[in-house]
Formats: C-alpha cells, sequence, structure tokens
C-alpha cells in the first residue's frame, strides 16, 4: 500500500509537470482594455500558423500560456485590428511585454511595445540592432562615400568598389560577432532571416558552419538548409523553378518559356536610379546580340502599373521582352532568383542554367559571346 501511494504522487507530480506551460507570456496594456491580441508562430518574418488569442481583461493585463513547440521558435504578438507588432523568441521561460501608446494625434495613434527577453531573444536582438543600424547609415545622404560621389570625387564604379568593400568588411566582423554565440538560438535566426536575405551566400553558409551542433543538428536548423538549397538553384550552376508573370501585353510569360536560348534577366524598377542608369547598357547587349540568340526579359519591381508603362513607352529603345507582377518584392521572381537588391541581372544558358549573376560591362558582354558561341 505504501508504495502504491508513493508511485501514485510520483504519476501526480508527473502529470502536472506534463501539463504544466511550456512559456508564460506575462503583459500589461492599460489603454487596452478590452482589445485582443493575437500570438502567431512565425518563420523568416512571415506567419506560419496562429497560436493564441486573449483580451486584455479590465485591469489591463494580459496572459498567454502554451505548452512547448518542441523547440524554441519565433512569434509575433500583434494588436489585431492594427498593424502594431513585436517579433521575438519565445523560449522555455516567463517573458514580460508592456504596451503603451505613445504621441497620440487624431490621424496617429501608435503602439509601443517592451519585451523582457529571455537569454536567446536578448542575442538576437542585439544582433537585429547591428544590422539595422548598417542598413540606415548605408540609407543616409550624409554618407561619406554618396558625399564623395556627388562632389565628383569618385566615379561611378569607385562608389561601388568602396561599398563593396565597406560590405564585405561588415560581413566578417558580423562572423566574428557571431562566433561568439556559436550556441545561441537568437544567431540562427539572425543568420536565417537577415544573412539569407541580403549577404553572400558563402558568407551565410560560413555563418551557419560556425554554430555549435547542437543548433546545427536542431529540427528548426532543416528550414535553413531547405532553403540554401533552393537559394543556390538561382545562383551560378544551379537551374532555377520556373515561375509565370503578366507580360506588358497582358499575357503570362514563364521563365522557362526561354529554354533553348541564352537569356539575361534585368530585374529593375522605375523607383531604382541605378537601375535606369544601367538600362542604356542592357539595350547595346540587346541591339549587339539577339539576332545571335540572345533574349532579354526585363522583370520589374513596380506596384504603379501606369508610371510602369509610362516609362517604357518613353523610353522606347527598351524593345526587348518586359514582365511585371506589380507585387514589388512579392514577385515570384525574387524568390526564385534570390533577389533583395536591385538592380539585378541573371545570365542563363540554353539549358537553364546560372551562368552569371551582376554581370557588367565588358565582362557581361564577353560571357555572352561565349554562350552564343557554344550555342
Amino acid at each position: 500500500m505504501k508504495y502504491a501511494l508513493i508511485f501514485l504522487f510520483a504519476s501526480l507530480i508527473l502529470s502536472c509537470n506534463q501539463e504544466a506551460p511550456h512559456y508564460i507570456i506575462n503583459g500589461v496594456f492599460e489603454k487596452g482594455i478590452g482589445k485582443q491580441l493575437l500570438l502567431e508562430e512565425i518563420s523568416n518574418l512571415k506567419v506560419i500558423k496562429s497560436i493564441d488569442t486573449v483580451s486584455v481583461d479590465s485591469n489591463g493585463n494580459f496572459t498567454f500560456k502554451g505548452s512547448s513547440f518542441g523547440e524554441i521558435k519565433e512569434a509575433r504578438l500583434s494588436i489585431l485590428g492594427t498593424k502594431y507588432k513585436e517579433d521575438f523568441i519565445l523560449e522555455d521561460t516567463i517573458v514580460n511585454v508592456t504596451i503603451w501608446q505613445d504621441s497620440i494625434t487624431k490621424f496617429h495613434k501608435p503602439f509601443k511595445f517592451k519585451v523582457d527577453r529571455g537569454e536567446e531573444d536578448a542575442v538576437y536582438a542585439k544582433l537585429k540592432a547591428n544590422y539595422k543600424t548598417r542598413r540606415t547609415v548605408w540609407g543616409k545622404a550624409t554618407n561619406r562615400l554618396i558625399v564623395a560621389n556627388k562632389e565628383e570625387k569618385i566615379n561611378e564604379e569607385e562608389l561601388a568598389n568602396e561599398r563593396k568593400k565597406l560590405d564585405e568588411d561588415f560581413v566578417e566582423e558580423i562572423i566574428d560577432t557571431l562566433s561568439n554565440y556559436s550556441n545561441s538560438y537568437g544567431t540562427y535566426f539572425y543568420i536565417k532571416n537577415y544573412m539569407l536575405r541580403y549577404d553572400p551566400l558563402p558568407a551565410v553558409e560560413k555563418a551557419f558552419n560556425n554554430l555549435s551542433e547542437n543548433i546545427k543538428t536542431s529540427k528548426e536548423a532543416t528550414v535553413f538548409k531547405k532553403e540554401v538549397e533552393e537559394i543556390k538553384r538561382s545562383f551560378v550552376g544551379g537551374t532555377p523553378n520556373n515561375f509565370s508573370i503578366p507580360d506588358l501585353d497582358g499575357g503570362q510569360i514563364s521563365l522557362y518559356d526561354y529554354r533553348g536560348k541564352v537569356l539575361l534577366v534585368d530585374c529593375w524598377a522605375t523607383w531604382c536610379g541605378p537601375c535606369i542608369k544601367a538600362m542604356p547598357h542592357i539595350g547595346e547587349v540587346y541591339k549587339e546580340f539577339h539576332s545571335q540568340g540572345l533574349e532579354v526579359l526585363g522583370i520589374s519591381y513596380d506596384k504603379d502599373e501606369d508610371k510602369w508603362r509610362d516609362f517604357l513607352e518613353k523610353n522606347d529603345y527598351i524593345t526587348w521582352d518586359q514582365a511585371s507582377s506589380l507585387k514589388e518584392w512579392r514577385c515570384p521572381s525574387a524568390k526564385v532568383f534570390s533577389v533583395t537588391m536591385i538592380p539585378a541581372t541573371i545570365l542563363i544558358d540554353k539549358n537553364g542554367v546560372v551562368v552569371g549573376r551582376n554581370l557588367k560591362g565588358a565582362e557581361l558582354e564577353a560571357k555572352i559571346k561565349e554562350l552564343l558561341v557554344l550555342n
């Protein structure tokens, strides 16, 4: 009887432990009484599924409780009916969240979030802040390279080379920084969500390989590996997947329509100054090599159809194929070709294999000649 009671007591403890929540999110939203909050699982900064919805109680408090995902996952907390949200890593811990309104005006009612981050999420937040600082500096008109270029102290080619060098230095710097957090999911999510979108693939793979075996062999890491394999299809030696988008005449045009031809894909937009500057050279290339078998497909990342069509009408030297989904970065080609910045060009041989990306000037022309001879 004694052993039976001990067994029963142990079973109850085990049962309680199994039913205990894997995570708890305690929140305060004083001016949000009655509002609904949504918790979602995300991957690659996109929603995968809804987890739970709760209402802010009469005291301005809210709580989410849940069992384990199986592994650490990314989550998004948002205020239903608004665009305001906060992303964080959901860990086996208690997360405290405060939401408040700031600078309220008749037309502007922003909500702000403060998250007492867990250990993994703190690493992720630190790395994201570093990245955002970098992107902000590049975009400022006071950037020393841009200023020097405007003052004609350096030309466009020198500007491009200097910016490339700064980018390469930053990537090496961030890889060194990441090595200090090799056993952190925060590092993994930074590599997957930021480096994989914006940095050279060899650097991304190097950063991933520096992670601990515990992270690299995790179930979550299989998402990264699949994405890398997919991205490799759009780089030299890979065969991109097919896609179809509307062409200038209102029909559909597919990548695989060009099989058997040497194809230069030019991803551009009317709002992209460097894209417009590059177009005359693409026109020269098309004029010289089209009769020999070269095709060019321009894919616009515009959203305004009138601006797109007006630009093409005013620049009647653009006689090669043009297409656009009018969805900006949600264009299917952006995912297939792993395009994160424009202008971007992809040179594809007659078998549909990528042989060059972002080739310029004489290098581009030489590669096209080589392919046409083989053709």
